[in-house]
Parts: C-alpha cells; sequence; structure tokens
C-alpha cells in the first residue's frame, strides 16, 4: 500500500491520487489547489486533464467560479462510496489491526503504528511498522503470545502488502528507554499513532507500566 496516497494503490496513476484529494474533502477546490494538495508533485496541466475526464464521466462536478473551475467529487455518483472506500484504506488497515488486537487472549499494554507509514509518507516498499508493548508478567518467549504476534504481523502484510515489522518491549523496558533519554521515544512522542491500548502519551509522558 502507498500509505501517503492510498487510493493510488488500486487506482494508479493521477487518477487516483486527484480522487484521493478530492475524497477527503466537501470543499470545492480548483485544479491548482489539486494539485497542491497532491502528496508528490504532478504538473497542473496534468491535474487539469483528469479533472477534465473525471467530470466527462460524472464522478467529479465542476462548477464555474469567475474565470476559474471548482471541483467536488459527486457524492450521488454510484461509484462515490467505493471511492470513499479506497480513500480509507490505510484507516481500514488500522481498524483491522486494533480489532484483531483487542481479541488476544494475552492482551497488550499498547500497540501504536510508528516510522513512516504513521506519518502518512510510506509506498509500496515501506515497512508498516508496529511497536508492541509486552505486559511485565508475560515472557517474550509465550507460546500463546508468540503467536498472537506472528499472526498479526502475517495478517497486516496480507493486509497491506507491506512487509511487517514489529518492534516489541516489555513494560518495564519501555521505562527504561524513557529514563535513559533514548532517541526511540522522542520518535515515538512525535510520530507513534496509537492503535490498541494505552496511547504514546499515557505510556511516554507518564512512564506508566
Amino acid at each position: 500500500m502507498r500509505f501517503s496516497e492510498p487510493m493510488s494503490s488500486v487506482v494508479p496513476g493521477l487518477h487516483g491520487r486527484v480522487l484521493g484529494v478530492l475524497a477527503r474533502t466537501d470543499r470545492a477546490l480548483t485544479g491548482r489547489s489539486v494539485a497542491a494538495l497532491l502528496h508528490s508533485p504532478a504538473s497542473p496541466s496534468g491535474v487539469q486533464k483528469v479533472l477534465d475526464d473525471l467530470v466527462r464521466n460524472g464522478v467529479v462536478i465542476a462548477e464555474p467560479a469567475g474565470r476559474a473551475r471548482l471541483y467536488t467529487l459527486n457524492r450521488d455518483h454510484v461509484g462515490a462510496a467505493a471511492i470513499d472506500q479506497l480513500a480509507r484504506l490505510r484507516d481500514v488497515l488500522l481498524e483491522r489491526i486494533k480489532a484483531e488486537a483487542e481479541s488476544w487472549t494475552i492482551p497488550a499494554k499498547a500497540i501504536w503504528l510508528f516510522g513512516s507509514t504513521a506519518r502518512g509518507q510510506g509506498d509500496a516498499d515501506s515497512d508498516l511498522d508496529l511497536l508492541i508493548v509486552r505486559p511485565d508478567d508475560v515472557d517474550d518467549s509465550e507460546p500463546g503470545w508468540l503467536e498472537q504476534v506472528e499472526t498479526l504481523s502475517a495478517h497486516a502484510s496480507l493486509w497491506s502488502g507491506n512487509s511487517c515489522e514489529v518492534v516489541e518491549y516489555s513494560a518495564e523496558e519501555i521505562r527504561d528507554l524513557i529514563s535513559h533519554g533514548e532517541r526511540i521515544v522522542t520518535e515515538l512522542r512525535r510520530d507513534a499513532l496509537p492503535i490498541a491500548g494505552r496511547t504514546p502519551r499515557q505510556t511516554l509522558d507518564r512512564k506508566a507500566g
């Protein structure tokens, strides 16, 4: 999955990227505004050609505004629901990971997304990085715990198409990282997104166990 522009994972090229911008807002946008909101650059002329094509197919509505035209996704179009779902691929992935994690027999203290995927910068070649905080009373070699983690990692890779890399610490190890001012703590405070259990703020700022 291309986490910066998830729709382009299924609708390749500029069409998917433009649709992703329009699906994320109800505001009417000029062609130049659409181009400016793309995560990676595209020429205004190229964006305009895509918009014209989408208007011809009824997927996008164009309205005059002086010399400019304003574009919105046609949410009455039969394809609008599918477009919205594709625009939410990243959210759907995180919801699936959360649902599986919350069904664990041995609950994790916390599961967070971190790294480039958390920042919305990952592409199809990026790892899906998960940090899992293990309870102190659970050994890292506990078979039941290992099976849960390995299954989640395999499912996350299957759901996204990205290799899932798991970093695991016990709650005590997290406290040690905080007390020693390790760089990963700063990175997690800045970028980590909570999926299940305690949030980064609850865990890292309060030194919670």
